[in-house]
């Protein structure tokens, strides 16, 4: 191979390599490794995208109901006289409800609302297969006012309307109507087609949530909390009185009005014309044994013709104090939401009786520890016949027992023979054995009423007397740092006071039973009142304690009286023994007061 040939191929072998150079392609830049997401972030997407997909399916299953379901809210505020309110255009809802006359227990206000999407709805179910509720606290309603603030006094009053509007003129209207001294808010709806987009013939006007706690003893409060329905002229009442477990109740007929309560406080739905049914549920929320809550909803089933276009119902909302007078102007026979015991025993002495006098004497005493001493005093006033005829009967009674003694023992195997022989004895003496005892059975329905009355009376929450700083409380004035069982962690004066007063009216009252049967009841019964009252609240104590002290000056009198004009048992009666007859041989003088 010559020099020319061997720098021929080597040329071409450069030009190759030059030639490969050139042609071949440039290599793609390396992509970056995407950085791993961390978890909190994974969660927080995944959570994202499943609200997404639930918000969205939710709204298919709504229908035309979605469109309204996206918007801004807006607040109305409603000053009255009496307590502040707050409506929300989201759901057209009662979102607060502050009352200016009535404080907690630390002398604070607080809102009575306890529903965080607000105290009241309508609720539909939809046309949907997948039976979907409508609630119109996820509706962004219009205020169909410019004002914001309202403020009213007297009689003055504020119609404050809200609607929604849907598709092809649909539209459901919510009305308000406040007045300034008044605790009845009138509350109207107005549903416009709305028929053809709901399942069945019916919807519901609800009441969410229990009414907050205002007293400092949350157990005692939430064990005097309770939900009801007045249908069929009856009230139903529903007590979530037991933890892990939902109660329901769902009575179908003519209902006129659902409510909650608290101990002191009530929310009522009143229906214009007699609802279908209602629907009441509860449940008890237990923190501790000390912080404990009724959760309550009460709903009104209302009928919605199919064949009307635009159906109209109204309804009278009452939130306010369990006072008996407010409830009762109320109507519609509310004031059965107040507990005075026994229907026909006990209820028509309070209703008739304790509180009218008790409305009366408002009027001219202010301080309700007065007024609970005066109407003591009354009492005892009204009952001294009573009294007068029951120591009298029992002076007689005690006078006869050794001739009662006498013949139990002689005609103790022969029962017939000793009733016919007793009822000898009682009527040659003039005397009824039951006489004594009748009086005290008269007097006890007016006496366990009253104990109603005191025990759920809102006048005297907070009502200062003496050492009591709250009436509607116990009088403590020492906190024990244990326990004592039956009797409680305090010490409260009033109950020990009224157990001196008890075992001194004992003493003083004539009793035919055996003295060592006497001696064992006086101490028993003034023990059972102090442990019973000790818990109770302090107006009850003062009642109870100034009815014993009226009853111990009233019983000296009778006993001074009785002295001065002994009673003759009787003119004929039968000889106790032979040593009971020489004995009145003895002493002929006394044969007119042998009884």
């Amino acid at each position: 191979m010559d020099r020319n040939t061997l720098i021929g191929f080597l040329l071409i072998g450069l030009i190759l390599i030059v030639w490969f150079q050139l042609l071949t392609p440039t290599p793609p830049p390396k992509t970056p490794k995407p950085k791993a997401l961390d978890s909190a972030a994974l969660a927080y997407a995944d959570s994202v995208e499943k609200a997404l997909s639930q918000k969205s399916l939710a709204m298919q299953r709504v229908g035309e109901f979605a469109r309204v379901m996206e918007g801004t809210a807006d607040t109305i505020t409603v000053e009255t006289d009496l307590f502040t309110a707050k409506l929300s255009s989201k759901g057209a809802t009662l979102i607060s409800f502050v009352q200016k006359k009535y404080l907690d227990w630390e002398r604070k206000p607080f809102d009575l609302i306890t529903a965080k999407d607000g105290a009241l709805s309508l609720l539909f179910e939809t046309t949907d297969a997948r039976q979907s509720v409508v609630n119109t606290n996820e509706l962004y309603f219009t205020p169909k006012v410019q004002e914001r603030t309202f403020k009213l006094s007297g009689a003055q009053s504020a119609t404050i309307p809200f609607e929604v509007e849907l598709e092809n003129g649909k539209r459901i209207k919510i009305t308000y109507i406040f007045t300034g001294n008044s605790y009845q808010i009138r509350y109207q709806t107005e549903l416009a087609g709305v028929s053809q987009l709901v399942r069945g013939v019916s919807y519901q006007i609800s009441w969410n949530g229990g009414l907050a706690h205002s007293e400092k003893d949350e157990l005692e409060e939430a064990n005097s909390s309770y939900a009801h329905a007045y249908f069929n002229g009856s009230l139903e009442k529903l007590d979530a009185d037991s933890k892990d477990k939902e109660f329901k109740l769902q009575p179908d007929g003519a209902t006129k009005w659902v409510s909650v309560q608290s101990k002191y406080f009530l929310a009522a739905i009143i229906a214009d014309e007699d609802a279908e049914g209602a629907y009441l549920q509860g449940r008890r929320i237990v923190k501790d044994d000390k912080h404990v809550f009724e959760d309550y909803t009460v709903a009104l089933k209302q009928r919605l013709p199919l064949n009307r276009d635009v159906v109209q119902n109204g309804f009278t909302l009452y939130i306010g104090p369990l006072d008996y007078v407010l409830v009762r102007e109320a109507g519609s026979s509310l004031e059965k939401t107040m507990d005075f015991g026994w229907e026909w025993i006990t209820r028509p002495f309070a209703e008739w009786i304790i509180l009218p006098v008790f409305n009366l004497l408002e009027r001219f005493i202010p301080n309700y520890g007065l007024i609970i001493i005066i109407f003591a005093l009354l009492i005892k006033l009204v009952t001294y016949p009573l009294t007068v005829a029951s120591t009298n009967s029992m002076k007689k009674m005690a006078q006869l027992q050794p001739q009662i003694q006498e013949v139990q023992k002689k005609y103790a195997d022969d029962p017939v023979k000793l009733q016919g022989e007793l009822s000898k004895i009682y009527r040659e003496a003039g005397v009824n054995p039951l006489s004594g005892c009748l009086p005290v059975l008269l007097q006890m329905p007016l006496l366990f009423a009253m104990f109603y009355v005191i025990r759920s009376s809102i006048q005297l929450r907070q009502e200062s007397f003496l050492w009591a700083t709250d009436l509607s409380t116990v009088d403590a004035i020492i906190t024990l740092p244990f326990n004592i069982p039956l009797y409680g962690s305090h010490v409260a004066v009033f109950p020990i006071l009224m157990a001196i007063t008890t075992y001194l009216q004992q003493k003083l009252t004539p009793s035919a039973a055996p003295s060592e049967q006497t001696k064992v009841f006086n101490f028993i019964l003034p023990l059972m009142l102090l442990l019973f009252f000790n818990n109770m609240p302090s107006g009850l104590g003062l009642y109870y304690l100034m009815f014993n002290v009226f009853s111990i000056i009233q019983q000296l009198y009778v006993n001074w009286q009785a002295k001065r004009n002994p009673t003759p048992v009787g003119s004929k009666l039968a000889p106790a023994s032979k040593a009971a007859q020489g004995t009145v041989k003895k002493n002929p003088k006394k044969k007119a007061k042998v009884s």
